[in-house]
């Protein structure tokens, strides 16, 4: 990498470092003992956006005033944003494994900052868990501390954005490997809302279900996954009850082409019939 920032480490603790390559425009910011935050613009879509690379700390008094630095500064800035990094802390309970269980009390800092800033976490595919103790036994106790936090704004920009946990070697804390743009498969479209739909009764039904189904996290990752289910059920219900209309223009254009140039006694008529169909549909399109 040719271009680096550096917080060094108090003593044997901390200590951050974000590298880049020189053709990368990415630009300092700021940077304080928890936390690096960087600019990005992005060549191939123009979006601008802030990159903040965090290590929270292991005392929980420390990082309690950790997140209400961060959500006051958030709160100053506007644009879209990232923060990621090493939390060094649980949303959910079932986000660890081994040992005593979190007392209630404890999980409440850390989602209740999640909320505040309005984050949405990305999730990530792979092993469930970013550190280990790398202990055996009853000893052993693994914990999902790594995670990536976005905007709104940014989750919608890039929503085929995704998150691995890769294995890494010398470190106890898995790497965390982001891919803004993903590709696609094959197959692939983007969501349109049909117009068509709002006269059907059972598309309100589709609606309620998926904004009645249970998310965990904070108001703005509720919507937007529900939003998401939103959409995916939408595909499904639409292939179900027929709504392609290019694929019925395809059908009638194929009945006129199959009559062709045939006009016996009673096949004008169904000309006329399919004539005015295909008018209809192409108004729908």
């Amino acid at each position: 990498m040719d271009c680096s920032q550096v917080v060094d480490p108090i003593g044997i603790a901390g200590g951050l470092a974000v590298l880049w390559k020189h053709d990368l425009k990415v630009r300092f910011i700021r940077s304080s003992n928890f936390f690096i935050e960087v600019g990005i613009t992005d060549d191939d879509t123009g979006v601008e956006w802030s990159l903040i690379n965090l290590y929270a700390s292991t005392n929980d008094g420390l990082r309690r005033e950790q997140w209400r630095e961060l959500a006051e500064y958030r709160q100053r800035n506007v644009g879209d944003w990232m923060i990621w990094g090493d939390f060094n802390d649980l949303l959910w309970e079932d986000e660890k494994v081994g040992c005593r269980r979190r007392e209630e009390w404890s999980l409440c800092a850390f989602p209740n900052f999640v909320v505040e800033i309005g984050a949405v976490d990305l999730g990530y595919s792979g092993y469930p868990f970013t550190w280990a103790n790398r202990k055996f036994g009853n000893g052993l106790i693994k914990e999902r501390l790594d995670r990536v936090l976005v905007s709104p704004g940014w989750r919608i920009k890039y929503d085929r954005g995704l998150v691995q946990h890769l294995f890494s070697v010398g470190s106890d804390h898995a790497a965390l490997l982001l891919d803004t743009s993903p590709p696609q498969n094959r197959g692939f479209c983007s969501f349109r809302f049909d117009s068509r739909w709002t006269s059907d009764p059972k598309s309100t039904e589709v609606v309620k279900k998926c904004w009645q189904d249970p998310v965990r996290g904070s108001k703005m990752y509720e919507v937007f996954h529900k939003v998401r289910g939103c959409r995916q059920e939408f595909r499904k219900w639409s292939k179900a009850k027929n709504f392609n209309a290019k694929r019925k223009i395809t059908e009638v254009q194929q009945k006129l082409a199959d009559i062709g140039e045939d006009r016996r006694q009673g096949i004008n008529g169904e000309v006329r019939t399919l004539e005015k169909e295909l008018g209809k549909l192409w108004e729908q399109e």
